[in-house]
């Protein structure tokens, strides 16, 4: 499995968690899958690949009806409606695993009717590494998750100078321990506060700090700080 940079504390599935899971289905997970689980837990990669909760029951909630959506034959339909949903992306892809020995991981894709299939979970993600071109791969969990966000638009205007001047007063006054997405929307990560702050330098027009709860009180000092510069 390759490794990714985590930031901030992870809380990864004790086996016996995983156990637990695979006990509401009549089919075994993949092993990296698996040890994804075990060693990292929920988040996400990059915000784009959501690794959620595992739900047996998804699929058939929200799709019993309406499978016709993929060009799926009716014995793979019946195989999906009794799978277990266990990642989406920000585009609306739905992952999840079928009982298959050969290829279990099926994105059910949000705007094209042709699922994709994979024998394990890894080449999944090296699948989404291509087609979102990231560089750069980061696990963000959702352990204790907690985020501000902080507007620059006063009076129906974005106030675009002033975001600048926050900007270049944070690089010069805040120690960050990584960053991501430099030339786009940068996202500088501060594992002390077991997240990062988010710099929507395309419309500036906000900020997102997010943050671990246990870690509150740095996280407090550092949003305060932004607002000390907008107020």
């Amino acid at each position: 499995m390759k490794e990714l940079y985590s930031i901030g504390e992870i809380k990864p599935f004790s086996k016996i968690q995983i156990e637990e899971i695979e006990n509401k289905i009549p089919f075994s997970l993949p092993d990296d899958y698996k040890d994804f689980l075990n060693y990292y837990g929920l988040g996400s990669i990059n915000e784009l690949i959501l690794i959620q909760e595992p739900d047996e029951e998804f699929i058939k909630n929200n799709f019993r009806d309406d499978m016709d959506i993929w060009t799926v034959a009716e014995n793979e339909t019946q195989l999906l409606l009794n799978s277990l949903t266990i990642t989406t992306t920000i585009d609306g892809d739905i992952i999840t695993v079928i009982q298959d020995e050969n290829k279990p991981i099926v994105i059910l894709p949000r705007h094209s009717e042709e699922p994709v299939y994979f024998e394990s979970f890894m080449p999944m993600i090296e699948y989404y590494t291509e087609k979102y071109n990231l560089e750069n791969l980061y696990f963000d969990p959702s352990f204790n998750f907690q985020q501000e966000y902080i507007s620059f638009v006063k009076n129906g205007t974005i106030e675009k100078s002033l975001f600048d001047k926050v900007l270049e007063e944070f690089l010069k006054e805040i120690s960050f321990d990584n960053s991501f997405n430099l030339k786009i929307q940068p996202k500088y990560i501060i594992q002390k506060i077991g997240g990062w702050v988010y710099f929507d330098c395309i419309g500036k027009s906000a900020i997102r700090v997010k943050y671990q709860e246990q870690f509150k009180t740095e996280a407090e000092k550092i949003i305060q700080f932004i607002k000390n510069r907008i107020d």
